[in-house]
């Protein structure tokens, strides 16, 4: 009876042992996090629904705006503005006619440098006078936040949250400010780059609306009813959040 009992607690214990395993290698990405705590923005969402987040970044220019604005209208689609506020302060009215048209307006910053090259003391700066500034313009109260060129570190992550601020990337890049043709920009979106998948549920894709793409309006319409035909809503950032069962990758918050 004795050694039948010692066998059974073995057997227990080799069971646990291979639990905790298995749970450490399912959950392996959010156990690097919590050691190395490394904060992440929100790249992509876990949905249940078929929404997609669609983005354009304005930093200068005014050409690539309005023939967006106009699309967007025709396919009866709202999206998300990330805005630099120096646009933003030169571009009012076009500004108020995003505002106006139902979408959603994001900072982008005041500088377009990267972020995760200023001192605390710079940030703060940045992220407060571009905040004011959009808000001033839109009407919006302003939440979602994407640093320029993507750059950020732990100290953008955590002051920006401190302020209110969720920051955004994306998942699929339309590399549409290489200029690369209008058919392969829908090629990017819709069947995804080398190594990357095409659009899919809780995806956010990036274009941009500044002169530096001028592709953009000749490849947007193809792809907005390319993806209304396999049924994706398309959504700004903000609905899709309300929407997501969580964020990725882990270290990212909703």
């Amino acid at each position: 009876m004795t050694v039948f009992i010692i066998k059974k607690k073995r057997t227990i214990f080799l069971l646990c042992i291979l639990f905790l395993g298995l749970v450490m290698v399912s959950r392996h990405d959010q156990i690097i996090h919590v050691v190395s705590k490394n904060l992440k923005p929100i790249y992509s969402v876990k949905t249940e629904t078929k929404q997609i987040a669609i983005t354009f970044d304005i930093s200068w220019g005014k050409e690539n705006v309005i023939p967006i604005l106009k699309i967007l209208e025709e396919e009866n689609i709202h999206a998300t503005f990330f805005l630099s506020s120096p646009w933003a302060e030169t571009k009012a009215g076009l500004v108020k006619r995003i505002a106006n048209a139902g979408h959603e307006i994001g900072s982008h910053g005041r500088r377009h440098i990267d972020m995760n090259t200023m001192s605390e003391s710079e940030l703060t700066k940045e992220l407060d006078l571009s905040k004011t500034v959009l808000e001033n313009l839109s009407g919006q109260k302003i939440t979602l936040l994407r640093p320029p060129n993507g750059a950020y570190d732990n100290q953008v992550i955590s002051l920006a949250r401190a302020k209110g601020y969720r920051i955004i990337q994306w998942s699929v890049d339309s590399l549409d400010w290489k200029r690369p043709g209008p058919d392969a920009i829908v090629n990017n979106i819709i069947n995804g780059r080398q190594k990357n998948k095409g659009a899919s549920p809780g995806d956010i894709l990036l274009f941009h609306a500044s002169d530096s793409a001028p592709d953009t309006p000749k490849a947007l319409p193809v792809i907005l009813k390319t993806l209304k035909a396999k049924n994706y809503e398309l959504v700004p950032v903000g609905k899709l959040l309300e929407n997501a069962k969580e964020s990725w990758p882990p270290g990212s918050s909703l």
